[in-house]
């Protein structure tokens, strides 16, 4: 539900955007980035530190170039930021933990 709220969200913007993307290997990775495929420019895969249930960057770069999209895996949400800055908007997704993770620091 979460992938169908943020690509209802993306439709209605004007800009592409870019997608930090770190999941848990329980959820299904491609089931939400299928519905965000049309509005993302480039997907960058990252770690979620810690977590021994997150998927891996290289595996979930995977899934998302077989929904079509550009992505590449990075080795930590500043590496995946340092990358896309310059470009399109970027937007962190995923996981609750990775979102834990960004926001504490």
């Amino acid at each position: 539900h979460a992938a169908a709220a943020i690509a209802a969200w993306a439709a209605d913007r004007k800009r592409p955007l870019n997608l930090v993307l770190g999941m848990l290997n329980t959820k299904d990775a491609a089931g939400f980035v299928a519905p965000l495929a049309p509005y993302v420019a480039q997907v960058m895969t990252v770690p979620i530190d810690g977590e021994s249930q997150a998927q891996s960057p290289e595996a979930l770069a995977e899934i998302c170039r077989t929904q079509g999209m550009k992505a590449k895996a990075a080795t930590s949400v500043e590496n995946a930021l340092e990358q896309l800055l310059g470009g399109h908007d970027i937007l962190i997704a995923g996981s609750l933990y990775l979102a834990g993770q960004v926001l504490a620091g």
